[in-house]
């Protein structure tokens, strides 16, 4: 678990397991790698059971006491829905529910899983779940069709890292909240390529792509226009969380409001090394006529024309070296 996370729309995180596979072209650079590597775990084809289960009721407990509620994020080093979590996932509804003062971010790039994993009682959606689905390309805007015919409180998307300007295509009809950034991580930055094979960028461990001041600022004024609530986490950067105010100077922290007539427990103030300067944001703005980086391989690929959703045994990444 962690309190007080890095993570700047979530409170705490709660890792009910950790381990994944990489299924779509968001996945290529996923940060659970290095921090999974460094607990001498496998990151990719295992799902390990963590031993934070009782943590979410210390939470409820101060939520309770200082009555208000916190936004925990599930599963931050895994997917909720990973097929291989489905002995453990019974058990950690159970938590869910009765948690009511903790509102849980469930964040998954398998939202075909989701309906057959719900619980018995789910109905139209507990209140303190919010549901919610990763797109960054228009490869993956259909997940979010899948995800709109889920009863939830709360529907949301987030569009990190986002590889290429969506604004145009993204249909935000039946959503609630859309968070959005670059992508952060160590090695090369390179502008995605939407017609490469997106499934041997994933043997790409390091490096990061692009993020471009239009595609960003233009998903907000999409989201706003739709009376929806935006947050932007950050610049593609090696570090995570560097440059949330890089639109236009303005910490976009917004956030749907808290069930049940709460509201939202503080959180610690962003440290002033993760802002941009002044002098910084307004450059990030005007690189929108520079030219493409370039592409850190150059290859071919299909059409990416289709939708993609990939069943849960569909890819398997290889394993890379350790």
């Amino acid at each position: 678990m962690a309190e007080n996370s890095g993570i700047s729309w979530t409170h705490n995180t709660q890792n009910f397991w950790v381990g994944c596979d990489k299924v779509a072209p968001e996945c290529a650079h996923c940060y659970i790698d290095r921090i999974l590597v460094k607990q001498g775990r496998e990151p990719w084809g295992q799902i390990y059971r963590t031993q934070t289960w009782a943590d979410p009721w210390k939470w409820e407990a101060e939520c309770i006491r200082d009555r208000n509620a916190k936004r925990i994020f599930t599963c931050s080093l895994s997917d909720f829905f990973h097929v291989k979590a489905d002995p453990w996932r019974k058990e950690a509804w159970a938590i869910i529910k009765r948690t009511p003062h903790l509102v849980w971010l469930v964040l998954t790039k398998r939202p075909q899983l989701i309906e057959a994993r719900l619980p018995h009682d789910w109905g139209e959606g507990y209140p303190n779940v919010w549901l919610g689905v990763s797109t960054g390309c228009r490869m993956t805007l259909n997940k979010m069709d899948v995800l709109r015919r889920i009863p939830a409180a709360v529907r949301w998307v987030s569009a990190e890292p986002l590889l290429e300007d969506i604004s145009q295509d993204i249909n935000l009809d039946g959503f609630h909240w859309l968070v959005a950034g670059g992508e952060s991580g160590a090695g090369n930055e390179y502008q995605w390529d939407p017609a490469m094979d997106w499934k041997a960028e994933l043997n790409n461990e390091s490096g990061r792509r692009s993020m471009r001041y239009e595609w960003a600022a233009n998903l907000r004024d999409k989201v706003k226009a739709a009376g929806l609530a935006f947050m932007f986490k950050q610049v593609t950067a090696p570090k995570s969380g560097f440059g949330y105010n890089a639109l236009d100077g303005k910490d976009w922290h917004e956030f749907p409001p808290a069930p049940n007539g709460l509201e939202w427990a503080p959180r610690q103030p962003i440290p002033d090394k993760y802002a941009m300067s002044e002098a910084q944001w307004r450059n990030f703005a005007n690189e929108i006529t520079a030219e493409p980086m370039p592409i850190l391989n150059s290859r071919t690929g299909k059409s990416t024309a289709e939708g993609l959703l990939l069943s849960e045994d569909h890819l398997q990444a290889p394993k890379g070296k350790r």
